[in-house]
């Protein structure tokens, strides 16, 4: 089997695509991908996983590489698609990491599947959209987008399907033009090529089918998300870079000041991309003995 191209068919005849790597009878630890990603997102160096004991299972959302689209989807509706690859995996409780994107729905599982969930870690991930002040610390494009997914959803599908579009064009150059793209913060962690390889994969195999699963992410991770984060109790670590411009620092507080069980890393003169370098201490925190 390649487990790093499994598809689980679904009572509604949907696909769910995933992967595993590490070590296959570890910990599992279920990831949750950044905006316009894929099951392909995982640490670089996957000595890692063996090295702390971890079968790490990372996820593609519908609309995202094998996973079938699902255009009503919202955010709450994920933790179903989880518990539905746990049961196929014969795994009973995991925990769960989200970066970015996929931070809103780590916090989901954890709401709607407590007791499956032993602890979680939001990475750079977002707070809830009906937080105060909900566009402080975003400038340019990035507030724009924002501005979109709360207010006219349709132009997101506009925005994704041009990005879309130029990622897939087999005769463009994306792997410069996305470092490039990035504040020179973020850039770092390109240099280790292996890292640079493994994201530019993850991000072409999320965008396969199209822009309108990552669309669909914009849009639900930017309205209200139906539940309130107070009422989590799973235990949670909250890593934020302090010079993060794709999700600024007072999200990161915000969901510190909120969640009940937390521990919170503020991480000096990191951006968003930190996770790409500091993968291993992340996951040494995420499954440590819960008490």
């Amino acid at each position: 089997m390649d487990k790093t191209n499994q598809i689980l068919d679904l009572k509604d005849g949907r696909k769910l695509g995933f992967a595993e790597y590490g070590t296959p009878d570890g910990k599992p630890v279920f990831h949750f991908n950044g905006s316009g990603g894929s099951r392909l997102e995982r640490p670089a160096d996957l000595n890692i996983l063996t090295a702390l004991g971890i079968r790490y299972i990372s996820t593609d959302r519908p609309g995202h590489g094998n996973s079938s689209l699902k255009q009503d989807r919202e955010l709450l509706d994920w933790p179903n698609d989880v518990a539905a690859i746990a049961d196929d995996l014969g795994i009973d409780k995991f925990h769960v990491l989200g970066w970015s994107a996929g931070g809103p729905h780590a916090l989901a599982c954890a709401y709607k599947i407590p007791e499956r969930v032993i602890s979680g870690a939001i990475v750079s991930g977002l707070a809830p959209a009906n937080r105060p002040n909900p566009y402080a610390g975003y400038k340019g494009f990035l507030r724009a987008l924002m501005i979109l997914g709360r207010r006219f959803p349709s132009l997101v599908y506009i925005f994704r399907r041009i990005a879309a579009k130029q990622i897939n064009n087999p005769s463009g150059e994306i792997e410069d033009k996305f470092v490039k793209s990035l504040p020179k913060m973020d850039q770092i962690p390109f240099e280790n090529q292996q890292v640079k390889a493994m994201l530019i994969a993850d991000i072409k195999e999320g965008y396969k089918q199209g822009g309108d699963g990552p669309a669909r992410d914009d849009i639900i991770i930017n309205t209200p998300w139906k539940f309130e984060i107070m009422n989590i109790q799973t235990r949670f670590d909250i890593w934020q870079g302090d010079i993060d411009v794709n999700v600024p620092v007072n999200q990161g507080k915000y969901q510190a000041e909120l969640l009940p069980n937390n521990s919170f890393y503020l991480m000096e003169n990191k951006g968003h991309m930190f996770l790409l370098e500091k993968w291993k201490d992340v996951l040494i925190q995420l499954i440590r003995p819960t008490n």
